[in-house]
């Protein structure tokens, strides 16, 4: 084998950036900028690692269903409570006896509406207090103001209250509400009042998603994905994907943070509004238009969930869409990223032999015991 010269240095290979993990190839197979494994590690912006910060625990009681208001303030469940959740950690409690369900927000204005699969409300930012969201009661509403004995009150609209969502945007002047396969809408500009004759949308599977851009609703149901334009009571769809929504996954971001591949950050592009969401074929952002990306379809698969909670934050040049899946199955299929699976392999014959091991999701086993 010739020797190297010693003045003429090895040669080596620079990495200026990494893209981020890949699991859909063999390891032997990756890229030098591509990661198998990456632990307690952020990429910023630029594709540099850095050590991912830590945590600390602030309160030993559970929460759950947080949202940020428009003037910073955080609301959220704190041990069956709704309330305001201070920089400091401490709790203002507006309402007590709330389960344990997800709660959504939608702020208008000054106030936020609120809702889950047992109750709703809206909370009056300027006071602090919930009331009710609609009357109970329906009211029949006819043009005709006097009715006679020969022109009763006909073609009148029966108004109610909105339903119970489990998810809900607000998009030119309306409320629209997801109840199982139902997409209600209020009407204009009065978000207490649902006309129960006409103001819904039908689809063909249980509604997990509703998100708004600029010039329309994304619609996420358990059978695809679909775009609704033009106006609520003459809208237009388009179906985009054929994927499911996993429920609780999508979040919204500036435009220009969720370009296309081809598209970089640099790049100069419209001020507007985008949603990040997770389907059951990977990680996904829709645009105006109905333009959707799959941004993981080539690069990573993610396990099976059938939820999730998801964030957005921005914080030292790293701009980040946090989600945690749960799967909520048996042990068998409820496996999360780092979660291990420990074996121990006793082998009969002359003398036993006991071998410890350690599985890590996404390692792949092959084994011929004998």
């Amino acid at each position: 084998m010739p020797q190297q010269p010693p003045d003429e240095k090895p040669e080596g290979i620079t990495i200026d950036h990494f893209s981020g993990l890949k699991n859909v190839i063999s390891p032997e197979k990756l890229a030098p900028e591509d990661l198998a494994r990456a632990l307690n590690v952020d990429l910023d912006d630029a594709g540099q690692p850095r050590r991912r910060r830590g945590y600390h625990k602030v309160h030993p009681d559970p929460h759950h269903s947080l949202f940020t208001a428009d003037d910073g303030t955080v609301y959220g469940v704190r041990a069956g409570n709704l309330g305001i959740i201070r920089p400091d950690a401490s709790f203002l409690s507006l309402m007590s006896g709330v389960a344990d369900d997800p709660i959504i927000y939608t702020q208008v204005g000054p106030e936020i509406y609120f809702s889950a699969r047992a109750l709703a409300g809206i909370i009056k930012t300027e006071t602090n207090e919930i009331e009710a969201w609609g009357d109970p009661h329906d009211i029949w509403l006819s043009p005709v103001l006097n009715p006679t004995a020969t022109l009763p009150a006909i073609r009148g609209r029966l108004l109610g209250a909105p339903p119970l969502a489990t998810a809900h945007t607000y998009w030119n002047g309306r409320i629209y509400m997801a109840h199982g396969r139902l997409v209600w809408f209020t009407e204009l500009y009065a978000y207490k009042f649902v006309d129960k004759t006409r103001n819904f949308w039908q689809f063909e599977g249980d509604v997990t998603m509703l998100g708004t851009v600029t010039d329309g609703i994304y619609v996420g149901t358990t059978g695809g994905i679909w775009f609704i334009s033009g106006t609520a009571l003459e809208p237009k769809r388009v179906r985009v994907m054929d994927t499911a929504v996993i429920p609780g996954s999508m979040v919204y971001v500036p435009a220009e943070l969720a370009n296309p591949p081809q598209i970089p950050m640099s790049q100069d592009t419209d001020v507007k509004i985008s949603i990040l969401f997770l389907t059951d074929a990977g990680y996904c952002g829709g645009q105006d238009g109905g333009v959707c990306y799959n941004y993981s379809e080539n690069k990573f698969v993610f396990p099976s969930a059938n939820r999730a909670v998801a964030t957005f934050r921005r914080m030292d040049g790293i701009n980040q869409y946090i989600a945690v899946l749960d799967s909520d199955g048996d042990q068998l299929q409820n496996a999360r990223f780092g979660d291990y699976v420990d074996a121990e392999i006793r082998r009969g014959g002359d003398a036993w032999k006991q071998i410890n091991d350690g599985v890590m999701i996404g390692d792949t086993v092959e084994a011929v015991i004998v």
